[in-house]
């Protein structure tokens, strides 16, 4: 399996309607003989979900993309992530102000609460239902952890920068999907008739990993990545370690 961390958005996704919903996080390729597109981990850190609302499709413990020309596209409720249509328009003011700032951000080690209290007092964007600190929280620790690794090659190092935490070990980024409770994946298959519609059967789904939430964020949310090779969709499952 070879992994590329930080796809741009456009290489995942068909269409932008996700954006400010969903964080790209990895690709991985070569998975097995019967897959010769790529898959996305790809992670709704930032962002609650409706616990009410459930489909075939999405819910609030797993989204199931349909693989299109080698990128997903989306065929759920989006009423499932609270806040979404304000999502979409803050995260575009947070990229314009990222890409004018970012370097900045770094090279002062701004810390996550320094970030939210300026964006807070120097912008005033419509939040809505927006959780704001958890959003901008999401964003600036996925954006300047993906800076200091486009700058460095280091993966996972953004709280080391700006929170003085110590050095992170060495990651292989994509963990091994085990069937008990060392990865997690116990939890999910024994509860999975809670989790998922009844036309989503786990069982039937090649698993392809899992990557850790807190190696992106410092939320711990999990995203489990497994995929059907005759219906060529693929599920990103949540998990909160």
């Amino acid at each position: 399996m070879k992994v590329a961390l930080y796809p741009a958005f456009e290489e995942v996704f068909n269409n932008n309607a996700l954006k400010g919903i969903f964080y790209p996080l990895c690709e991985v390729s070569d998975v097995s003989a019967s897959l010769s597109d790529p898959l996305f981990f790809v992670s709704s850190n930032g962002i609650w979900t409706d616990g009410q609302i459930e489909n075939d499709n999405n819910a609030s413990d797993f989204t199931r993309f349909q693989l299109d020309n080698g990128r997903y596209t989306f065929k759920g409720d989006i009423n499932v992530y609270v806040g979404y249509k304000n999502a979409q328009q803050v995260f575009k003011y947070l990229e314009t102000d990222f890409r004018q700032n970012g370097e900045e951000y770094l090279s002062k080690k701004i810390t996550t609460n320094a970030y939210i209290q300026s964006i807070l007092a120097n912008y005033k964007p419509n939040f809505g239902a927006l959780d704001t600190n958890y959003f901008l929280q999401t964003f600036y620790e996925f954006s300047i952890n993906k800076l200091i690794y486009h700058k460095t090659g280091k993966f996972g190092a953004f709280n080391q920068i700006i929170n003085n935490w110590g050095e992170a070990d060495e990651s292989p980024i994509v963990y091994e999907i085990k069937d008990d409770h060392a990865s997690g994946y116990a939890d999910i298959a024994v509860n999975s008739a809670y989790l998922f519609p009844q036309t989503l059967e786990i069982e039937k789904y090649e698993k392809v990993g899992f990557v850790v939430g807190a190696e992106f964020f410092t939320d711990g949310n999990d995203t489990y990545l497994l995929y059907d090779q005759f219906d060529q969709r693929a599920i990103c499952i949540n998990h909160y370690s």
